[in-house]
């Protein structure tokens, strides 16, 4: 009897180690060690101000809707499981109502080519040719819409974290780069709230490479995404080419999503607010966990 307690004590000790480390060394910090020994805020603040002025932030005050062509890539096993369409490769007409996450994503590709996403005052619909809307709860929809929005606003909506740390320098695609540490509150790790290490070209001030955390799925997840080909949309300057990876991968990228044509204003905001009874949610910039 002694030998069953103490072998049911040994298990109960390694399930609180185990839950103990995932709930506390778990989770990811994204912090360099200049960010943690020297974090110098107001370097950090100097250089977010810089980066929004070079991607021309300023210019989406005069933007009340806008348009992408997207096309996502998913590659590997990890990539095919990571995502709900129906194909690894999809092409779709994203349109949204920027500061807020009123968006809607239509299938241009693939087997859901009939088929439209939206979401409206915080609910999901779907909506297929000669069918109408219907709301219904859809995790889907839910993560995919504002996150491919967030990517496209990023520069705009990270000016609203409330803690920033300078993390020193890195060379990153052969360009010399400086960091900044952005979040809510404070710069520490946060069971609930992301980071954001965002490295800027210490020339240009533009985004090279952004890694971030997944808090909303598991503390230990973390992920990055690189920008690349630059193109200039009325001012705006949003990358062709963002590569995205994951710490669950050794090697290579998880997906790839590529920014193919941008519109400003071609549409009114009434056609992302189909259900009139739903009152808008207003600006959410202050955004706080990217997925």
């Amino acid at each position: 009897m002694r030998l069953f307690f103490r072998i049911l004590g040994g298990f109960i000790l390694l399930f609180f180690i185990i839950v103990t480390y995932f709930h506390f060394l778990g989770t990811i910090d994204l912090r360099t060690q200049e960010a943690k020994n020297k974090p110098d805020e107001k370097r950090a603040k100097a250089l977010l101000r810089e980066m929004g002025e070079a991607h021309g932030i300023l210019n989406w005050e005069n933007i009340n809707t806008y348009s992408a062509i997207y096309e996502q890539v998913f590659f590997g096993n990890l990539g095919s499981n990571s995502h709900g369409y129906p194909e690894d490769s999809v092409r779709f007409l994203l349109q949204y109502i920027p500061k807020t996450y009123d968006g809607k994503l239509e299938f241009i590709s693939g087997e859901n080519e009939e088929w439209s996403w939206g979401i409206q005052s915080g609910k999901s619909y779907v909506y297929r040719d000669g069918s109408g809307f219907k709301f219904r709860e859809d995790k889907d929809i839910m993560f995919w819409i504002p996150t491919y929005q967030y990517f496209i606003e990023f520069p705009l909506r990270i000016q609203n974290a409330t803690s920033f740390a300078y993390a020193g320098e890195s060379e990153i695609d052969g360009k010399l780069c400086e960091g900044i540490i952005a979040s809510w509150n404070t710069t520490k790790p946060q069971r609930e709230i992301d980071q954001y290490l965002i490295w800027l070209n210490k020339r240009s001030k533009r985004i090279v490479k952004i890694e971030f955390t997944i808090r909303k799925m598991y503390n230990f997840l973390s992920g990055a995404a690189y920008f690349r080909d630059y193109k200039n949309y009325g001012g705006i300057l949003l990358p062709s080419l963002i590569p995205v990876e994951s710490n669950l991968l050794k090697d290579g990228f998880l997906h790839e999503m590529r920014i193919l044509d941008f519109s400003i204003n071609s549409f009114p905001m009434k056609e992302l607010r189909p259900n009139r009874a739903l009152s808008p949610l207003g600006d959410l910039t202050q955004k706080i966990n990217l997925f």
